[in-house]
C-alpha cells in the first residue's frame, strides 16, 4: 500500500454562487465522511490532478492535511465530473480508522490480453465486465488494484470472482459466480464482396433475360419498319 497526501482547507459556505466562485477560482468543493459525520472542505483542482498522475489509475489511501495541521486517513469514495465540461465538480473522501478493517471499492486491470490464446490463435474478442470489485481490508493491506491474468483463456472461457488468487488480508466482497472477464467468439462478418458473390448468378440471370428480351424486341421492331 501506498499513501498520498493533499492539503485541503475547511469551508462552512456551500450555496451555489460560493460554489462556482470557489471552482473559478481553481478549487474544488469536496466532504470528508467519518462515522456519522460530514465535514466540508475545498481542494485545489491543481493539486488534485497532480495527485491523480501519481496514483495512475489505482485506488489509494490519501492523508489530508488542513491548514489547522490535522490529519485524516481517507480513501476516494466518489468523484463527481461535469458531462460536457468534464471538469471536477465535487469530490467524497471516507475517513478511514487506522487499524480498522473498512469497505472500499478497487479497479480491476487485465495482464496478458495481447498473449491471450483464445485471441491470438482463435480470432476472439476479450469482454471485460467487471471494472472494479468491493473488498474489505485494513489500512494496512489495502490493494491499489486486482491484476488478472487472461494470457491462458481461450474462448468460451471466463474468469470468476471465485477464480481470483488470494490477497493477505483482503476480502473480496462481490458474488463469486460474477464475472471478471471472458472471451467471445469471434464475430462472423460477412464482407462486401462476399455479398455480390452470392447474388450475382441472379444478377447475371435477370441480366440475361432482359437482354434477351431487349434484342428480340429491337428485332420485332425492326421487322415492322421494314414491312
Amino acid at each position: 500500500m501506498q499513501k498520498y497526501s493533499l492539503n485541503v482547507v475547511n469551508r462552512s459556505q456551500s450555496n451555489k454562487g460560493t460554489l462556482k466562485r470557489l471552482r473559478s477560482g481553481g478549487g474544488i468543493p469536496g466532504n470528508i465522511y467519518s462515522k456519522g459525520n460530514a465535514r466540508a472542505i475545498t481542494v485545489s483542482a491543481v493539486a488534485f490532478r497532480n495527485l491523480n498522475k501519481k496514483i495512475g489509475g489505482g485506488a489509494s489511501l490519501v492523508e489530508l492535511e488542513d491548514e489547522k495541521g490535522e490529519i485524516a486517513l481517507t480513501n476516494i469514495q466518489s468523484v463527481q465530473i461535469n458531462s460536457v465540461s468534464r471538469v471536477i465538480e465535487h469530490i467524497d473522501f471516507r475517513e478511514v480508522a487506522r487499524g480498522e478493517s473498512f469497505v472500499a471499492k478497487i479497479p480491476v486491470h487485465l495482464d496478458g490480453s495481447s498473449d491471450c490464446i483464445g485471441v491470438k490463435h482463435e480470432g476472439g474478442v476479450i469482454d471485460h465486465k467487471t471494472l472494479e470489485l468491493e473488498i474489505r481490508c485494513l489500512p494496512s493491506k489495502f490493494p491499489e488494484s486486482i491484476l488478472v491474468d487472461v494470457s491462458e483463456m481461450k474462448v468460451g472461457e471466463a474468469i470468476h470472482v471465485d477464480d481470483l488468487n488470494a490477497i493477505d488480508g483482503v476480502e473480496f466482497l462481490n458474488n463469486g459466480v460474477q464475472v471478471i472477464v471472458s472471451c467471445q467468439p469471434p464475430t462472423v462478418n460477412v464482407s462486401s464482396e462476399e455479398k455480390l458473390d452470392s447474388i450475382s448468378p441472379d444478377i447475371e440471370s435477370e441480366s440475361s433475360d432482359e437482354e434477351v428480351a431487349s434484342e428480340s424486341k429491337s428485332g420485332e421492331e425492326s421487322e415492322d419498319k421494314s414491312n
